[in-house]
């Protein structure tokens, strides 16, 4: 960093402060079709049934199902799900396969299920104290009250940024934090799921990320039913995107060339006015007919390199946005829409395809939603609250049945992270999902660039550069994807291994360097105990209790008491101070799986 890239923003941010004119605010970057819609009360009052339901017991049969293939439902199988009364959705699509053919979920262990919904729905592992406040009061309350917290809403936003792959450098900034302002009023209530579907077709996001239009049809197509189009449906569907455009548009304010989309004024004759001849080329007719075809007025400008006039899509008014949004009605008649919807959400919390192995689910949950109005909260509560979620991945089982036993799963990069610098109290900077190229901001020289930088979760060290010690760890990780052509992933490897033992040595420090800031020892420590305080047995399993209940969300068991102190008995052989064990148990507490599945 040279001095006068120091005096520059440090220029700008005077410039900011004396300018009492300057009605640019970073809140102000979202422009879209999102905006258009979903501003009235919720569609529904939040409060869904069945999040407390009363388990059957498994039904007694002469002999379990055959491993190899599917459980039958007899006649007495059918009463006696009948018979259950069960108001969860999944529960009820599940009892037919489960506890009518004469198998038992394993056991819910509280604790595990408590951390799973933090991770879940809030993006981190909670502290054991935290944990038991909030999961108290049945699994129905539990699951309501994490809903209503905003960190659930930024899980669901930057899992929509994974799957439409935000970019700053291929997508208008403004669409971008459109469609993040559209998630969240979908999380909130505010925005039926097939209306969030017709929003998406004719959003920036996806026009402006696939140039071609059988692109377009065919991304529209895999994100709402989860399949390509056959090429009948590609070409028709495509018809409907003939209009759209890819350009720049220059901002007045952020001082940036913004990637957006633009309509194109197609099938049109020399005077601007409908074409008769070629109008068919701008309509779909696979679905019934439904034409798209726009007359250029004073908006529309000429472009020279296509030989005819386009709009910027940041001019259409409503009822034009709303004409566009035509693909995404259409798929919202099928059927299939809602199914992929529901799996979708299966898929999310279970980390397998249970509506592919137990098609009576996937049923009740699409009749569920519909029966409330499209309210996707509604499916996120009965699949959050189900036995197939809230049952152990640890015990015995009666049968091999993927839907016997619950979900263990690997946990994304920045729910690790986010978790181990909670817990532990160490400051990080973050990374926000919405800008995965942050340095274009940076160096626009715009104040307003420099405002919406600043106000959003990407961090400036002291010199006034991009504090990278989260995106680089991250990204090493897997996670805080750039999306330009590919977007997230998982892997367990030499690598990761070692960038994660790297972190979790910097952040316990457990050989006591004192170049190493790390983790601040009062917060390793109970509260009380001096970092300097002799180790015994009792103070060591103090010291693997507080961890345990800090770091991993639980206490610890009787094994686990007996480990700690026979490392304390260990430990005060050699006259051990408290910090010197505590720091040290925190890299064995950290770099543990329990850290990375769940």
């Amino acid at each position: 960093m040279t001095v006068s890239r120091t005096l520059f923003l440090s220029v700008l941010v005077l410039v900011a402060a004396c300018q009492p004119t300057y009605t640019f605010e970073p809140d102000q970057v979202a422009q879209g079709p999102g905006g258009m819609v979903g501003n009235g009360e919720p569609i529904t009052s939040g409060t869904f049934a069945g999040g407390d339901d009363t388990l059957p017991a498994a039904r007694t049969v002469g002999s379990l199902p055959n491993e190899t293939r599917p459980p039958d439902c007899d006649a007495g199988c059918v009463a006696h799900c009948n018979e259950a009364v069960l108001h969860n959705p999944v529960n009820r699509g599940l009892c037919r396969s489960l506890w009518g053919v004469g198998l038992s979920n394993r056991p819910i262990v509280h604790a595990e299920a408590c951390r799973r919904l933090f991770v879940d729905m809030l993006g981190r592992v909670p502290g054991a104290d935290e944990a038991e406040a909030t999961c108290a009061g049945g699994w129905g309350a539990t699951v309501k009250r994490l809903m209503e917290m905003d960190e659930f809403i930024l899980v669901q936003q930057r899992r929509a940024a994974d799957r439409f792959l935000y970019s700053n450098e291929v997508t208008s900034l403004q669409a971008i934090y459109d469609m993040d302002r559209l998630v969240e009023k979908l999380f909130r209530g505010k925005v039926p799921y097939d209306l969030f579907a017709a929003v998406v077709s004719a959003h920036p996001v996806l026009t402006r990320r696939y140039a071609d239009p059988g692109d377009k049809a065919e991304a529209l197509f895999n994100h709402f039913l989860g399949r390509p189009p056959f090429e009948h449906e590609r070409a028709d569907m495509s018809r409907l995107y003939k209009l759209w455009h890819s350009g720049y548009y220059d901002h007045p304010q952020l001082g940036l060339r913004l990637p957006d989309a633009f309509i194109r004024f197609r099938c049109l004759d020399d005077d601007g006015q409908v074409d008769e001849v070629s109008r068919g080329e701008c309509a779909s007719v696979l679905w019934g007919y439904n034409e798209l075809i726009f007359t250029p007025d004073l908006r529309a400008s000429r472009d020279p390199a296509l030989r005819e006039s386009t709009m910027w899509s940041g001019l259409l008014k409503p009822e034009e946005w709303a004409k566009l949004q035509t693909p995404g009605r259409i798929l919202s008649r099928d059927m299939a829409f809602w199914e992929r919807a529901v799996d979708d959400v299966l898929l999310q919390y279970l980390g397998y395809e249970l509506s592919a192995r137990v098609p009576e689910v996937r049923e009740e949950l699409v009749r569920w939603l519909l029966e409330n109005d499209g309210d996707i909260r509604s499916v996120h509560y009965a699949v959050a609250t189900s036995a197939a979620y809230l049952q152990s991945a640890e015990g015995a089982s009666a049968s091999g049945y993927r839907w016997t036993y619950g979900p263990l799963k690997q946990v994304d990069a920045e729910v690790w992270i986010d978790s181990m610098a909670h817990n532990t109290g160490y400051t990080l900077p973050g990374c926000d999902h919405r800008i995965s190229q942050p340095e274009a901001l940076l160096e626009s020289g715009s104040v307003a660039s420099f405002s919406v930088l600043q106000e959003s979760r990407w961090k400036l060290d002291e010199e006034g550069e991009l504090d990278e010690r989260y995106s680089g760890l991250a990204r090493t990780l897997g996670g805080c994807p750039e999306n330009v052509v590919g977007g997230r992933f998982r892997v367990v490897s030499i690598l990761t291994t070692a960038t994660q033992l790297s972190f979790v040595q910097e952040l316990c420090n457990p050989t006591l360097d004192p170049k190493v800031k790390g983790a601040a020892v009062e917060k390793l420590l109970p509260e009380g105990v001096s970092p300097s305080r002799a180790v015994d047995p009792a103070l060591a399993e103090q010291i693997a209790t507080h961890q345990y209940r800090l770091l991993l969300g639980r206490s610890p068991d009787a094994t686990e008491k007996a480990e700690a102190r026979e490392a304390g008995t260990a430990c005060a052989q050699t006259l051990c101070k408290a910090e010197e064990f505590a720091r040290p148990y925190c890299f064995a507490l950290l770099s543990s799986a329990e850290r990375v599945f769940y």
